[in-house]
């Protein structure tokens, strides 16, 4: 049963939709690249046959003509289709397996008419051959319709020679072989291609976790200059407020309570500010000052420029002291212009709270 389990795992793997599109996508680019090659190889074999046959064009060398003219009709064709198919961005599946199958068969019956011809002359039959193998190493169907496709295409060449002359010219031994290790080189290379897609798919996640961690403050959570540095270059014009906001006398915190205190203090204002803000950009400008961006006009929603904050652990109390300014910031100078207003907006807010007549020095006695 476990192996029965397996082999049904291999030929019906689990695949997700978006590792899916990415082997359509790169069997697509397979297709481009093999029909260009084999597009520009038997347009010079062509043109060559051409200029040795001018002077004895039989019947036999209209046959040859014809199935060479097929051949690069059909590789222009793929070229042209495949790569318009790969530019569009939403690649169905439907689209994309219909391609393949009309390329995979075209090319199929091309290989058994030439090859069909070279049997009843008594030569060698190797044009099938390669042409399977070639479709092994660049045309990516899932396994069990690589099954079907390549064993169905084996077995028609096969009646096709029977039904001529009992197939006594071939080896079944051999055929049997060779239609077996097409399949396998199938199933083969579509597993590989579904390992690679895998791995790509872990780096990229990977890649944008490691981004926008560096965007990232890691003792807050909130983004970070970097991440403000990226935004800046974003500006559109609309109208934009930005606040500026520390902890009062944060220092006298971190001394009095030790870092521990401060930097779960720090954590808190994380939260508060989407509270007061919501729906906005959040960032650690640093140390202890925050910066908001939000398309919002302001709002005395926290008081009067301050908010008492209360961090629970270690019973600490301190105000957020809140400075805004409101423009139209269109470019990374203009709106770090205004951040500097609402920088400036804000020390005036700490020099009232700061003042005997506010409570300052007071407060900083009872932290």
């Amino acid at each position: 049963m476990k192996l029965i389990q397996k082999l049904k795992n291999y030929l019906l793997p689990a695949v997700e939709p978006e590792t899916s599109r990415e082997i359509d996508r790169q069997s697509l680019r397979n297709i481009y690249y093999i029909s260009c090659a084999v597009l520009i190889t038997e347009t010079v074999a062509f043109i060559v046959f051409l200029i040795t046959h001018v002077r004895s064009f039989d019947h036999d060398a209209l046959i040859s003509t014809i199935c060479v003219s097929y051949c690069i009709i059909l590789c222009a064709l793929a070229c042209y289709l495949s790569a318009k198919i790969i530019k569009r961005q939403k690649l169905t599946r439907k689209t994309c397996l219909s391609f393949k199958l009309f390329f995979y068969i075209a090319f199929m019956v091309w290989a058994i008419f030439v090859d069909y011809r070279h049997y009843k002359h008594g030569e060698q039959i190797l044009t099938f051959f390669t042409a399977n193998l070639v479709m092994a190493c660049f045309m990516i169907f899932k396994p069990w319709l690589s099954v079907l496709l390549v064993g169905g295409v084996h077995l028609t060449f096969y009646l096709s020679l029977y039904f001529l002359d009992g197939a006594k010219n071939i080896q079944n031994y051999n055929f049997i072989v060779l239609a077996v290790a097409s399949v396998a080189c199938h199933i083969v290379g579509y597993h590989h291609e579904l390992r690679v897609c895998k791995k790509e798919k872990k780096l990229s996640e990977t890649n944008k976790l490691l981004e926008e961690a560096s965007r990232r403050d890691g003792l807050t959570g909130l983004q970070n200059r970097l991440a403000l540095e990226e935004d800046a270059r974003k500006m559109d014009g609309r109208p934009l407020t930005a606040y500026m906001i520390d902890i009062n006398y944060f220092k006298e915190i971190n001394d009095q309570y030790g870092h521990a205190a401060g930097d779960q203090m720090l954590k808190e204002v994380g939260g508060i500010l989407k509270d007061l803000f919501p729906d906005a950009h959040y960032y650690r400008y640093g140390g202890d000052e925050f910066l908001v961006l939000t398309h919002k006009p302001a709002e005395n929603n926290y008081g009067s420029c301050t908010y008492e904050l209360r961090e629970e652990k270690y019973r600490v109390t301190a105000l957020l002291s809140i400075g805004n300014a409101q423009g139209n910031p269109a470019t990374y100078e203009e709106l770090f212009k205004l951040i500097s207003q609402a920088d400036k907006a804000l020390y005036i807010v700490k020099e009232r709270t700061h003042s005997a007549e506010f409570g300052g020095h007071d407060r900083r006695k009872r932290l």
